[in-house]
């Protein structure tokens, strides 16, 4: 006799170094054993939830992801010249090769898909058999950051760039309740936070500024011969706060792009819960602050409780 119970599909969107939030949320869906029957991810998405969906605790996960820190990300984006990616392909291959190893997502403990795009024509690629590492590194291939992957003959990029959140893959595979995880925030949001922290850097510099110029007087007197008359000194140029690097603004570019797309993709394919942890203020590179990044995610998920025995208890 075939089950009444509905297929909840667990989606977890693209985000750089913000989606480490997925782990916070999956750890509180396991604490409350609220189910997960299948998996669909996009980029940093298709990482954390083909390692999940292959047998992969919360708990390990969380312990690769707190062994990150500022020189093991430093090592993994050494540029390498020549190729068509900042990142070397083959880093990326054999650290998450250690994880994976050669399983299909066939044979996984959790159905499982992820989403790549098509260097040539921009189509969605989805992924829901064959190698999980094939599946993750195609998802994950920023482009320009990664080498595009060649498989199924197409170059191919990051999902983002046709499905940052991959609703509608869950429902054609056949999950009937949709819980989401947008970790791609409005940008306008982003620019707040970038603002309100440097007006705080110059509210500090304005700050230090007397004491700062004293000790420059005094340590450079026979350079500094540009005093007009007493207490007036020649105007100096402006502070300067410098720039975002070129990665940056592309990832930033990437970003902006990815939540136009995810606005318009939700008008015609919504969850039933959507959760947005607060990760406005981390950087798409910041992997080295896993563990803040993750307690976010679990935050949100924690708020989003009532709401999703509420859905499960009318969807039973």
């Amino acid at each position: 006799m075939q089950s009444n119970k509905k297929q909840v599909g667990l989606v977890l969107g693209s985000g750089g170094a913000r989606g480490l939030a997925h782990v916070g949320v999956i750890k509180s869906l396991e604490e409350n054993n609220i189910p997960v029957d299948s998996v669909s991810g996009t980029s940093i998405g298709a990482l954390i939830g083909g390692l999940y969906a292959s047998g992969f605790s919360v708990k390990s996960l969380e312990k690769v992801i707190q062994e990150v820190d500022k020189i093991m990300v430093a090592k993994l984006l050494m540029p390498k010249l020549f190729t068509p990616g900042f990142i070397d392909n083959n880093k990326v291959r054999y650290f998450i090769n250690e994880f994976v190893g050669d399983i299909n997502i066939e044979d996984m403990k959790i159905p499982f898909a992820s989403v790549a795009t098509d260097l040539v024509t921009g189509e969605e690629v989805v992924f829901d058999k064959g190698p999980l590492i094939d599946a993750i590194i195609a998802s994950i291939a920023i482009p320009a950051v990664f080498q595009p992957v060649f498989l199924k003959n197409r170059y191919l990029i990051d999902g983002g760039l046709s499905n940052p959140l991959p609703i509608s893959v869950a429902k054609g595979n056949g999950s009937q309740i949709i819980i989401a995880v947008n970790v791609s925030p409005n940008p306008k949001r982003i620019t707040k936070k970038i603002k309100s922290k440097q007006t705080n850097e110059i509210k500090l510099l304005v700050k230090k500024l007397p004491s700062l110029f004293t000790g420059l007087l005094n340590d450079n007197k026979q350079k500094v011969r540009s005093v007009k008359s007493e207490g007036e000194i020649e105007r100096q140029k402006p502070v300067s706060f410098p720039s975002p690097s070129i990665l940056n603004v592309f990832l930033q570019s990437i970003s902006i792009s990815n939540n136009n797309l995810m606005t318009q993709h939700l008008r015609f394919a919504k969850p039933d819960i959507l959760i947005s942890p607060n990760i406005e203020d981390f950087d798409m590179l910041e992997f080295y602050k896993g563990s803040e990044i993750i307690k976010r995610g679990y935050e949100a998920a924690q708020k989003s409780l009532q709401e999703i025995y509420s859905v499960l208890k009318m969807n039973k």
